[in-house]
């Protein structure tokens, strides 16, 4: 049981830091690839990250003496995770989508 934990706790920590570094990847503008594709939480999350949205990230931490180092190590990450910056833009193809949509909708009704 111990040892599968341990286990757990190491792939964990391994997606823990491939998101780390996608996210860095994603907040530096001249970067020309994002590994996304280093793990499957990276991959799942690649439309949220390296899309065009706003992304939250929550740290749970625990307040027990005994979860001490865990609780530093996800206040690390956090403080990591808030220098990044990344800004969601508008689609440009938006307005473009729009005025051939009305376009189609004029034609039906003409018919």
């Amino acid at each position: 049981s111990e040892g599968i934990t341990k286990k757990e706790a190491m792939y964990i920590n391994q997606s823990l830091t491939f998101l780390e570094q996608v996210i860095i990847a994603v907040a530096d503008r001249k970067r020309e690839h994002v590994p996304f594709r280093q793990s499957k939480l990276t991959h799942v999350l690649k439309n949220s990250i390296g899309g065009n949205c706003n992304t939250v990230m929550i740290a749970n931490i625990w307040g027990e003496s005994a979860q001490l180092e865990e609780t530093i190590s996800t206040l690390r990450f956090g403080t990591r995770m808030m220098c990044v910056a990344n800004e969601p833009l508008q689609n440009v193809h938006k307005q473009w989508y729009q005025r051939r949509v009305r376009g189609i909708l004029c034609s039906v009704h003409s018919v």
